[in-house]
């Protein structure tokens, strides 16, 4: 149950960001509820690093933060990806892409 309820917190604050025209595609997360990992998956690493570069992970993390603490979860980590670097370095296979950087962290 509390799966479910980090999932549809996410969904939200991923449908909250979606429409703001940076790059952002879609977001993800592994590990247990209380404490995931959270990744943001950008379209391109350009457009991963122009958001990174003014600011928007602040703004992301912030809201990430505010959605898991209304379900008493602390995310382990935030961080960010794309599209691009998952075909390149995965062959677009994101389970694969997402097990090899859980080893990175």
């Amino acid at each position: 149950m509390t799966e479910r309820k980090l999932v549809a917190v996410l969904t939200d604050v991923c449908e909250a960001v979606k429409g703001e025209d940076d790059g952002f595609v879609w977001l993800t997360h592994v590990g247990h509820w209380r404490a995931p990992q959270v990744i943001a998956v950008f379209s391109t690493e350009r457009e991963k690093q122009a958001a990174l570069v003014n600011g928007w992970d602040m703004d992301f993390i912030n809201k990430v933060n505010i959605a898991l603490a209304s379900i008493k979860s602390t995310p382990a980590s935030v961080s960010f990806d794309s599209e691009e670097a998952c075909k390149k370095m995965s062959g677009g296979n994101w389970e694969k892409h997402l097990s090899r950087l859980g080893s990175l962290h």
